[in-house]
């Protein structure tokens, strides 16, 4: 008898705990990160092989400032719902280039979460990372400040040249971070809209 209750209590709390997950999974709303601007670091440190000749992997850094805009939060699929963003940098020759690219939300609350990201640049680089985003809100309840860090990243590119198939590549790990900036900080060459 007594085994027969203590059954029925937990199918109780498991059925319970089921019910708030699904509950919390799918009530998540970022909505209030879209439009925010972001001013991140993202560094390079790695090895290539396009600069010498014998192939032989040489290291490399290299470090360069992005902007990134959240465009939309998507939830048409509930089981996967992502930020849209839109990234703007500048190459060494003052050329500004734009990638877009998804921000997975793994989990978290609406101020502090989780993110994934895996996305292929213009340049066919390609790029992956997992993050964590945080912000603070003031006290009309409006975001004021976050943070952006990444937990781990990987880059690389493999040259599509026919005459010297899968020999010059690079391949880095990947750090990236920074923190919101308002739309006024902006460098002249990044778009506004």
């Amino acid at each position: 008898m007594k085994s027969g209750k203590v059954w029925l209590i937990g199918l109780k709390v498991a059925f319970l705990v089921i019910c708030v997950t699904f509950g919390t999974a799918h009530s998540q709303d970022l909505s209030g990160w879209v439009g925010k601007w972001f001013k991140l670091t993202y560094s390079y440190k790695g090895y290539e092989t396009y600069t010498n000749p014998t192939h032989i992997p040489e290291t490399q850094k290299f470090k360069e400032t992005l902007y990134v805009k959240i465009m939309a939060w998507d939830t048409i699929d509930p089981s996967n719902p992502f930020l849209k963003c839109s990234g703007y940098g500048e190459d060494e020759e003052e050329n500004v280039y734009q990638n877009n690219f998804d921000l997975r939300y793994l989990g978290g609350t609406d101020l502090d979460f989780l993110i994934l990201c895996h996305f292929v640049s213009e340049e066919q680089e390609h790029i992956g990372f997992t993050a964590r985003i945080s912000g603070k809100e003031s006290s009309k309840g409006t975001l004021k400040s976050a943070t952006f860090k990444t937990l781990g990243g990987y880059s690389w590119e493999r040259s599509s040249d026919p005459f010297n198939p899968r020999r010059d590549s690079q391949a880095e790990e990947l750090t990236i971070s920074g923190s919101l900036i308002s739309e006024s900080r902006l460098p002249s060459w990044v778009p506004q809209f």
